[in-house]
């Protein structure tokens, strides 16, 4: 998390607005990863300019295997909230409760970059931008989303919450993956899930998992499935005092296996993290297991007062339960605490 003063920020933000100036949902490209942003920030979007990639959704894709949040429900999303007598709370997403209370300052774009800005629209003091790049370190793998909400109401903001959900649909067992969650104990983290279902309202917290699959609600979990489920964090900033923002950031990506998967979190430094794995059948155990290697998907945040979940140089790929313990389980069992340190 990062706090600063507001007004290098909205320069920033100004100078290229007046530039290119574009109110149109976004396909953005980088190597093998294409990132589809709506207006208001959160993913899957009609695929546009003729290029059908996902057969009419894309949200991130990997073009390897296909696209790992459009399918079924495009339920990938955001929202914020701040109490100063409400609470007022806001949202974004296509199928999880539509727009709610946000009003759309600019959106602009090119072939791989996209910076949304919103205000809330029943307290416009309280901005927040989403600044859509390729993640520098792997730009073929990942994208980078930095997020930025800014208060410039005059007064404080008090508790002041942002939530991001995604229902992962790993190709090509769309509807059947296995899902992880780690670094639920980060300082900014108030509630975590698999139920990437759930309206994008910060508020709502305790969140809730999926009824039919149990994975832990407020816990880590590793490769629990196989399930239609995802992930849905909400993170908790305190107050912000007038001209304060906070700054922290997101990365969508996807490795050819779970190897290198991990090996790019540890590049990014993930202080929180979800992975979706696909599912393959396992004739020996005589049930489905994660499948380590094929494309493995992740959804990550950093700067949000966690560990760093994959140090440099990355562990061992992250291990698969025994058969039948394909449920919830601690990382203590696992030994993943073993390979955490703080970030400097």
């Amino acid at each position: 998390m990062r706090l600063k003063s507001l007004s290098l920020a909205l320069c920033a933000v100004s100078s290229f607005t007046l530039s290119s100036w574009v109110l149109a949902d976004a396909q953005l490209v980088s190597g093998d990863i294409v990132l589809g942003v709506n207006d208001e920030g959160h993913l899957n979007v009609a695929d546009v300019l003729g290029v059908t990639i996902n057969a009419g959704s894309t949200g991130l894709t990997f073009t390897s295997v296909g696209d790992a949040t459009s399918p079924g429900c495009l339920c990938e999303g955001w929202g914020v909230s701040a109490v100063n007598g409400g609470p007022h709370t806001a949202w974004a997403s296509v199928s999880n409760g539509g727009i709610s209370n946000i009003s759309l300052d600019s959106f602009v774009f090119d072939a791989t970059t996209a910076t949304s800005v919103v205000h809330m629209t029943d307290m416009p003091g309280l901005m927040v931008t989403h600044e859509f790049m390729p993640f520098a370190g792997a730009p073929s793998n990942a994208y980078r989303a930095e997020v930025t909400i800014a208060n410039t109401t005059g007064a404080p903001l008090t508790d002041v919450r942002y939530a991001r959900m995604m229902d992962w649909d790993v190709p090509p067992t769309e509807f059947s993956e296995f899902v992880t969650i780690l670094g639920s104990d980060a300082a900014n983290v108030l509630s975590t899930s698999d139920d990437g279902f759930a309206t994008p309202d910060p508020t709502a917290i305790p969140l809730f998992d999926i009824a039919s699959d149990p994975c832990g609600v407020d816990t880590d979990f590793v490769k629990c499935g196989p399930d239609d489920h995802g992930a849905a964090f909400v993170f908790g900033f305190g107050d912000l005092a007038d001209s304060e923002t906070v700054t922290f950031d997101i990365f969508y990506g996807a490795g050819e296996d779970e190897a290198e998967a991990t090996t790019i979190l540890g590049e990014i430094g993930a202080e929180v993290v979800s992975l979706g794995y696909s599912s393959i059948f396992d004739d020996v155990l005589g049930e489905s297991v994660p499948n380590v290697d094929s494309p493995v998907f992740f959804f990550a945040f950093s700067e949000v007062g966690g560990d760093i979940i994959f140090p440099d140089p990355t562990p061992d790929p992250i291990p698969t339960p025994e058969p039948g313990s394909l449920g919830v389980l601690a990382l203590g069992c696992l030994g993943l605490g073993l390979f955490r340190r703080r970030r400097n």
